[in-house]
């Protein structure tokens, strides 16, 4: 019982670290200190890791794979205007690969016909945001019809397993996927359309929706593997 109470405390414990590190990041944001906001960056990634370490009874090592690649990209991250940037826009993309991989093995009866036919509507609406983009390299258009297949892809995989069974692992499936979307947009328009201005709001709001996408992402594969455990006995 005593092992028990630990082990619960222990859990409330890292989530109230990892929402108070987001919060401080986001203070970080609003007043323009950056080492610290890349501090809280490198630190939320392994709280979360932890908070799976002190739930998990699989420990999917893909998990801990994908939030190694968060923690590389959001150091890559830090360097916006520098070569390095791109590095870290390849280990987000590998963190989305991984990302599916992980929801597919944790979804059972996957209909891929659903899955591409669900992708297609934010597949579109990607594709136009890049053809009325002006101005980038062929780098930056390949990456962006990459990034624009992967988000998309995930976008189909969550709305096609939610529509077909309305339980809570593909309700957290899907609110994590909406938080990703609304955070590719952000960066998109960041990045490409508004690249000239600062907006006070955008890295906050991107704060925001980071931090509550990879936190919903986890009670995804939490739930998953709870319910995968029930079935199989």
């Amino acid at each position: 019982m005593m092992l028990m109470n630990l082990k619960i405390n222990w859990h409330y414990l890292l989530n109230i670290t990892f929402f108070a590190l987001a919060g401080i990041e986001l203070l970080a944001e609003l007043f323009g200190f950056s080492f610290l906001s890349l501090v809280t960056r490198l630190l939320l990634p392994i709280v979360l890791g932890l908070l799976y370490f002190s739930v998990s009874n699989k420990n999917n090592l893909l998990f801990y794979l994908l939030l190694s690649l968060l923690l590389v990209s959001n150091v890559f991250f830090y360097y916006r205007d520098k070569p390095l940037f791109y590095f870290g826009i390849l280990a987000f993309i590998l963190l989305r690969i991984v990302a599916i991989i992980i929801i597919l093995s944790g979804t059972k009866h996957n209909n891929y016909l659903q899955i591409v036919i669900a992708s297609f509507p934010f597949l579109i609406i990607f594709f136009y945001l890049i053809s009325v983009t002006n101005e980038i390299t062929d780098v930056e258009f390949n990456t962006l019809i990459l990034q624009s297949i992967l988000i998309s892809l995930l976008a189909g995989i969550s709305t096609a397993n939610y529509f077909k069974n309305e339980n809570r692992q593909n309700s957290w499936l899907l609110i994590s996927t909406l938080l990703f979307i609304g955070l590719r947009f952000i960066v998109f328009i960041e990045r490409f359309i508004i690249s000239d201005l600062t907006l006070l709001f955008n890295r906050p709001i991107s704060v925001i929706l980071n931090t509550f996408a990879f936190y919903t992402f986890y009670k995804f594969v939490i739930t998953a593997e709870f319910e995968n455990n029930n079935t199989t006995q």
